[in-house]
């Protein structure tokens, strides 16, 4: 099992330093309610939503992912820990360190982590079960929520920075946590932060090292789920070049790393 996950995880090493060549992305959507001003610009490497508000209260959303490779050379270990730093816990620190023992770089780290992650979580859509890192760690079972916490704790004590983020994650009716009225679920997902970019988003569930014009984050956290929001999809156009890697049953779109 040790041997396979290595080749796999070299084969990935190896789909990102050669990666396809770059695309764009977008999409335009309308958002309407009063839980719309949970929108704001963002932006990070390789992704920026544009918000204009209108006099109706409605506001326009405009995505732009690139699948550009990441550009970024800093090198790992880490010069600094993250903060705030995760307390002691011998068997996730034993996981991280032998994820990353043989990382040159921050963003083999990452990715050596979320291939950790998925290779050992599987996605499991009850909400009534614990979703802390300890929790998830134990079970091996998760939704999005309990990926993310993971990644992030996990990331930390690997030194790296990273936080959850909070959104929408436009879907197919009849998928898991789909509603109508935003066109898909309520989703959090991650961005970690590189010294020499910035910070980069990740789903621990979907993809390493970027996300495509299906995601709308919020600017801030939602203490509570929206009570009135709405998200139609105007356009969408474009496709992103991110390879499809699967990983312990799952698939993983990988954006390549800049050499």
């Amino acid at each position: 099992m040790k041997r396979a996950f290595c080749v796999l995880l070299a084969g990935l090493t190896g789909l990102a330093a050669a990666g396809p060549a770059a695309a764009d992305e977008s999409a335009v959507y309308r958002a309407s309610g009063q839980d719309v001003t949970l929108f704001d610009q963002y932006d990070n490497d390789g992704y920026s939503l544009q918000v204009s508000p209108a006099a109706d209260g409605t506001a326009e959303l405009r995505v732009r992912v690139s699948d550009a490779p990441l550009s970024s050379s800093a090198g790992f270990p880490t010069a600094s820990r993250a903060r705030p730093e995760p307390p002691s816990a011998r068997d996730r620190d034993a996981f991280v360190r032998s994820l990353t023992a043989r990382a040159g770089t921050q963003a083999d780290a990452v990715r050596a982590v979320l291939v950790g992650l998925l290779s050992r979580v599987s996605y499991d859509p009850d909400r009534l079960r614990r979703q802390d890192p300890s929790a998830v760690f134990a079970s091996g079972r998760a939704y999005c929520v309990g990926f993310s916490e993971l990644a992030v704790d996990l990331l930390r004590r690997a030194g790296i920075s990273a936080r959850t983020v909070q959104g929408i994650l436009r879907t197919e009716p009849g998928s898991d946590g789909y509603e109508p009225a935003i066109g898909g679920a309520y989703h959090r997902w991650i961005e970690v932060y590189y010294p020499d970019r910035g910070y980069v988003f990740s789903d621990p569930m979907r993809s390493i090292n970027g996300v495509d014009a299906r995601y709308v984050p919020f600017s801030r956290r939602a203490l509570a789920r929206p009570r009135d929001l709405k998200l139609t999809a105007v356009s969408i156009e474009g496709s992103l070049g991110y390879e499809p890697v699967s990983v312990g049953g799952n698939t993983v779109r990988l954006r390549p790393s800049a050499r």
